[in-house]
């Protein structure tokens, strides 16, 4: 007969996609993950994945604290589902099923899922979750951590800086850190500052991982580009042609870049060919088109459709935006007293929070999987296990990041903030924090590819899968 003091460990791990985003994008990684730890560990410990399935499509609209709080609930039942099992399960003729528990604990977010994973973190050691289940692996893929970053003299990111706050709502907001005014009554922070405070919880809770490791695309990601992804404020692979840096791929991951070093000279490069030269107009003009007729007339269209297709997206993107103010106030009305809870403990920085979100989580701690200690199945009797410290791989090392001995003008850095070389300092202390930069080069942009996000529609996304090998190896059980 099984003895109730023992159980099948389970350890959790969670996946968030980004923004726009579905499961389906952080699938693969998933499947990886589950492929490489199918089998039970030496210690008995077995892997269960969630990948987070509410907080989908224009649902991250609504800000990186509403899509956590969605990912909590989705963490709270999927425990309690786990660890019902063994009773639901049991027969007559078998009465007494193998019991399991979460004892262990990881999570890794792509784009704006690393972000609301950053807040997950958050919450769960406030709420003293980690007392219980053990954080072991957390992982950020493409994330903007410093929000997204500006470049001097391009009209696209002063665009985007100017519009962005307007047509994503909350999480637009958030993004630019145009958000202060939504927490303490004006008086607050933006979020992304909030989070990387060391006297946060969220500071706090993600120090507690065993493995951090925030992994970034060098070149080519048009969304989320190296700085912010990787917290560094200077860009190395910036003009990377020009400077003809030299890059060494991992020869088991590629396109993990396993090291990278400045030329001792610059390379000499053929004259570049000016776009929209009236030279080259006039050359484009008077070429005979390979077209056919009904392919050459909407050739010439494109000066009306271009600007009618960026209407209908900023017209997407503004119907969204009002939609997701609409569900905001409807949640927040719906929920004033745990509302009031989080923004207290997220603006009052300078004590402990523990107090407030007890208090906004006492209502359930009887029924609670994220509860009680002493309540929870995953209680502290757990089974003495060998230590599972040794990673299956190894892990990239790089230098401290210097400005190149012979910058070239086409290495244009981003325009970094105070905050936001703020936040990388604050960031870049985090206990155990690894790195990990992605060279995927010929793509028009990359941030899709680094996840494999859609592979059933471009074949080209696998170019990514060490990627995701390269994180399914470290993983540590």
């Amino acid at each position: 007969m099984t003895s109730k003091n023992f159980f099948t460990q389970v350890h959790l791990l969670v996946c968030v996609h980004g923004m726009w985003g579905e499961p389906s994008h952080v699938a693969r990684l998933a499947e990886i993950v589950k492929e490489t730890h199918s089998a039970p560990e030496e210690d008995g410990v077995e892997l269960d994945v969630l990948v987070a399935e509410t907080n989908r499509d224009e649902n991250t609209y609504d800000g990186i604290d509403w899509g956590a709080e969605r990912v909590i609930e989705e963490i709270k039942a999927r425990i309690a589902s786990i660890e019902n099992s063994a009773a639901m399960s049991s027969t007559a003729e078998q009465p007494e099923q193998p019991r399991r528990k979460v004892t262990r604990f990881s999570i890794f977010g792509y784009s704006l899922g690393g972000l609301v994973s950053r807040y997950t973190v958050g919450i769960l050691y406030a709420t003293k979750f980690f007392d219980a289940v053990k954080p072991i692996n957390f992982a950020t893929i493409a994330t903007p951590h410093i929000g997204l970053t500006r470049y001097s003299g391009s009209f696209l990111s002063k665009m985007t800086h100017a519009l962005g706050p307007l047509l994503l709502s909350r999480t637009g907001k958030q993004f630019y850190a145009k958000d202060k005014d939504d927490w303490g009554g004006g008086q607050g922070k933006p979020l992304v500052e909030v989070m990387s405070e060391k006297d946060s919880v969220f500071f706090e809770g993600l120090s507690q991982f065993k493995h951090i490791i925030f992994v970034g695309n060098a070149i080519d990601d048009l969304t989320v580009p190296f700085a912010t992804a990787c917290v560094e404020p200077y860009d190395p692979f910036s003009g990377h042609v020009e400077s003809g840096i030299e890059v060494q791929l991992d020869e088991q991951y590629a396109p993990i870049i396993k090291s990278f070093k400045y030329p001792d000279t610059l390379p000499v490069l053929p004259p570049r060919r000016r776009m929209f030269s009236i030279t080259g107009l006039k050359a484009w003009w008077n070429a005979p088109s390979g077209l056919p007729p009904p392919l050459q007339l909407l050739y010439i269209s494109l000066p009306i459709l271009i600007p009618t297709f960026i209407l209908l997206i900023i017209g997407n993107f503004t119907w969204n935006s009002l939609k997701s103010k609409k569900r905001i106030r409807l949640l927040e009305a719906r929920e004033t007293d745990n509302r009031s809870a989080i923004v207290k403990f997220v603006n009052n920085l300078e004590h402990r929070v523990e107090d407030a979100v007890v208090e906004m989580m006492e209502d359930e701690s009887t029924q609670n999987p994220l509860g009680d200690v002493e309540k929870n199945p995953t209680t502290s009797r757990l089974p003495t296990s060998p230590d599972r410290s040794k990673a299956r791989r190894h892990s990239v090392t790089y230098p401290p990041i210097i400005p190149p001995p012979n910058p070239v003008p086409s290495a244009v850095q981003p325009a970094l903030t105070p905050l936001q070389l703020q936040i990388i300092n604050n960031l870049n202390q985090l206990p155990r924090l690894r790195k990990a930069f992605v060279w995927l080069d010929g793509l028009r942009n990359t941030h899709a590819t680094i996840i494999c996000r859609d592979l059933h529609a471009f074949e080209f996304h696998r170019r990514g899968e060490g990627v995701l090998r390269y994180l399914a190896d470290g993983f540590e059980m």
